[in-house]
């Protein structure tokens, strides 16, 4: 009896359920930016030279909310544009592939006057609308542990994941059940 619940409190953390989660940082993200760094543009259009730039690409994780941030500047002849952009990046985790994918989900930036649409940059060209992590599911759906009456076979089940954007991070966490 001593041994049975010697090993019922050795394993039951394992019977009840553990968490595992994959953290993305802003600063992961913000280093990658970096390294592709900001974008110039220079076309000819109707007798006018047109200059795309775009500087300071970076990311923002806070408040429940994941953004795109870059600065914007569109010359077109003597008008000339300034816009700082915010785009939302939508969080995906698929189950199948182990994967989180952070999307940009609108890449146009527009820049207009008066109403009217001047120009359009898509900048999924530039900077990548998605970006993919590894997730945070176990490899194996079930494990064996030795015990003194043999070896015993767990299965592992899990929930639906939680995402939580947090002030600096991205959060994908599963509940893995034992059984």
């Amino acid at each position: 009896m001593k041994k049975f619940i010697f090993t019922l409190l050795l394993y039951y953390p394992f019977l009840l359920a553990g968490e595992i989660s994959v953290s993305i940082s802003e600063a992961v993200m913000n280093d990658y930016l970096t390294l592709v760094g900001d974008f110039k543009d220079v076309s000819e259009g109707e007798d006018l030279q047109i200059i795309w730039m775009l500087e300071n690409p970076r990311v923002k994780f806070e408040n429940g909310e994941a953004l795109f941030l870059v600065n914007a500047n569109f010359t077109h002849g003597q008008l000339n544009i300034r816009k700082d952009i915010k785009l939302k990046i939508d969080i995906q985790f698929n189950s199948r592939k182990n994967t989180v994918q952070l999307i940009i989900t609108d890449p146009v930036i527009k820049m207009e006057r008066n109403g009217e649409i001047l120009e359009e940059l898509d900048i999924s060209d530039i900077y990548q609308s998605d970006f993919v992590f590894s997730g945070p599911m176990l490899i194996n759906d079930s494990f064996t542990i030795k015990t003194a009456e043999g070896k015993e076979k767990f299965d592992v089940t899990t929930q639906d994941p939680i995402i939580t954007i947090e002030s600096g991070v991205i959060k994908i966490s599963i509940d893995h059940l034992y059984e």
